[in-house]
Order: C-alpha cells, then sequence, then structure tokens
C-alpha cells in the first residue's frame, strides 16, 4: 500500500472518529415517565379517587429551594395560602423539564386528546383492577427528549426530581428517592411511579395523601383545598358582627 493511500486512510478515519466523538456528546438522554399504574404501581387521583381530566399536566422537574417548598406546602395545609397563590408559589420555585430547548420536548401518543408537545400530560386511559373491581382510569404515560439536564438552571446532574400535579383546587407533589437526574447527560432516567408505595408514603408523598387499596393499583390522593378551621370561622364570624354594628350606626 503507497504512502497516499495510508495518509487518506487515515484522514478519514479520523474524520469518521471526529463525527463520531462530536455526534455522541451532542446527544442527550431521555426522562422516561411511568404513571399507567404499569407493576401495580400507584395512579395520580383527586382527592376522592376520581379521575384527573385527560389533558391535566403532569410537571417533572426540581424545586430549586426545598425551604421555600416546605413552606408553601405549610402554607397551604394550614389554609394560610390559596389554591391559586400556591400554585404560583410552586411554578416560581420550579423548573420544568419538557419545555423545550435544552430542558426536552415531551414524547407522548393519544388517540384521546391533542397532546402538547411541550409539556407532559395526563394523555390517555388504563384498565386497572381496584379492590377486585374494573376501572378505566385517566393516566400518563410517555418521556421527556431529549433532555440536556446540565444546561437547565436550576436542575443540573445528579439532582433529585419531583412530579405534581394541580387540579380543580387541589394539589399533589410526589418524590421517590430514584428520582434524580444521571450524572451525565447521556444517560437516560425512569420515574416510574411504583417506586412510591405505602411503606415510604410518608417521605413520597410530599403533599396530598397515599391509599392503600386492599389488592390491585394504589392512589396518590392529591390534596383538597383544607376547609377553614374553627378558630378561622369564629374571626370571620367576629369581622361579620363589628361589620354589621357599623351598618347599624350609619
Amino acid at each position: 500500500m503507497n504512502n497516499k493511500l495510508v495518509a487518506v486512510l487515515k484522514k478519514v478515519g479520523w474524520l469518521a472518529l471526529t463525527i463520531a466523538w462530536s455526534t455522541n456528546f451532542t446527544q442527550a438522554g431521555s426522562v422516561i415517565i411511568v404513571a399507567n399504574g404499569a407493576s401495580t404501581g400507584p395512579v395520580i387521583t383527586t382527592s376522592t379517587g376520581g379521575n384527573l381530566d385527560l389533558g391535566t399536566r403532569l410537571r417533572v422537574g426540581r424545586f430549586t429551594d426545598t425551604t421555600v417548598l416546605n413552606n408553601t406546602i405549610a402554607q397551604f395545609l394550614s389554609g394560610a395560602n390559596s389554591y391559586s397563590s400556591t400554585t404560583s408559589l410552586l411554578e416560581g420555585n420550579f423548573v420544568d423539564l419538557g419545555t423545550g430547548g435544552n430542558y426536552g420536548n415531551a414524547s407522548q401518543t393519544s388517540s384521546l386528546i391533542t397532546v402538547n408537545s411541550t409539556q407532559f400530560l395526563v394523555n390517555t386511559t388504563a384498565s386497572l383492577t381496584i379492590n377486585g373491581v374494573a376501572r378505566t382510569m385517566n393516566v400518563a404515560n410517555g418521556q421527556i427528549t431529549p433532555v440536556t439536564y446540565s444546561a437547565a438552571a436550576g436542575i443540573g446532574l445528579s439532582s433529585p426530581l419531583y412530579v405534581w400535579a394541580a387540579f380543580n383546587n387541589e394539589i399533589g407533589i410526589y418524590r421517590a428517592t430514584t428520582w434524580s437526574t444521571p450524572a451525565s447527560d447521556l444517560s437516560n432516567l425512569t420515574m416510574n411511579l411504583n417506586g412510591l408505595t405505602a411503606a415510604n408514603s410518608g417521605t413520597t408523598v410530599l403533599l396530598g395523601s397515599y391509599t392503600d387499596n386492599a389488592s390491585g393499583n394504589d392512589f396518590l390522593a392529591l390534596a383538597a383545598v383544607p376547609e377553614p378551621s374553627t378558630g378561622a370561622l369564629m374571626m370571620i364570624g367576629a369581622v361579620g358582627l363589628v361589620a354589621m354594628r357599623r351598618l347599624r350606626k350609619v
């Protein structure tokens, strides 16, 4: 083999290696979300075990300040903050995957609804068995891809991820210990709701409740807006009496 041919082959080899290297490092992984009751995992429901509407958004990403998150949850549960103010506070403290750009694009298919390509939605139904009774539940299944965690400000590599939903004045926030971004943008991550169980619900269900059904799939129930406390009702009544007295004096 002559020297010129060897030189050409070397150049071709280096070019192929460079293309392969650059292609590999520009690819990103996918976040696969399994929220359809697979492997008898729990499904997200309303506070009374009903369906979330098809098209309800499931937020997937990271809360950047856990102190703010804990305060927001406490204020909601105490009735200090309304549903709308609570969702605003959660959104302001959250970095979403599935909003385009470096954050990734939602990849779902559904014959039931028009799927938003940038948001992860409750998008399909599943035939499940709950306490021996067959039920058709609205669920979510799909992925967010491609995701570049390191480029998403507030997320990064090896960071905790959360799933939360807000629907009809109810909110649920969930976090399994295995839901963390990989150490590399090239790696995939599966966020399966079966990582949330009755045994670990005290730490995995941050807002909402875990319904441990006798058989079949369990429920991850959203938390409803709390009823006003007795003290709050007495305060409202006292304010009303003062207002009535003032009106009588006019």
